[in-house]
């Protein structure tokens, strides 16, 4: 069974480094920087056009399963945007995947994995090249239990 899951994580994750790399990106950005809350550690997103993102991390989980967590996204940018004097503050959701290496509990040394959603806000500085985001994300564990789980996290991010 450990070894189905890891065939499954890691087609998720070439899926998304593929879309990374073979992307065509007409609005090209990319960020990098922290996300703290449940999950916290580091945080990247690169636009793949206008109108959609793709999103990722590597953090450490404090929720319902305690381990290093793995996640990555693909976004809607853009859904809403709520306008304010210095400029529109943005709000995206997504669909992806979540997958934690579980160090405590009765699940020590499984695997949880689930699909993620994600529904969140977004503001850019542009001088420094900034972006603040908020977001909370429902997960569906599927092993090592049927569980759901709901993320919450703050950061930022360097555009380059």
């Amino acid at each position: 069974m450990k070894k189905t899951l890891l065939i499954a994580s890691s087609v998720v994750l070439s899926f998304f480094i593929i879309e990374f790399f073979a992307a065509e990106k007409a609005h090209a950005d990319s960020a990098l920087g922290i996300v703290i809350g449940d999950p916290t550690g580091v945080s990247g997103r690169t636009s793949l056009n206008g109108a959609h993102s793709l999103e990722g991390a590597i953090a450490y989980s404090f929720g319902h399963y305690d381990g290093t967590e793995i996640h990555g996204t693909y976004l809607w940018d853009r859904a809403r945007s709520f306008a304010t004097k210095e400029g529109p503050i943005e709000m995206y959701y997504g669909l992806g995947a979540r997958v934690i290496f579980i160090n405590s509990g009765k699940h020590d040394g499984e695997v949880a994995v689930g699909p993620r959603a994600p529904l969140g806000v977004l503001y850019n500085f542009h001088n420094p090249n900034i972006e603040v985001f908020g977001e909370i994300a429902a997960t569906l564990d599927i092993v090592p239990a049927t569980d759901v789980d709901l993320d919450l996290g703050i950061g930022f991010r360097v555009r380059f």
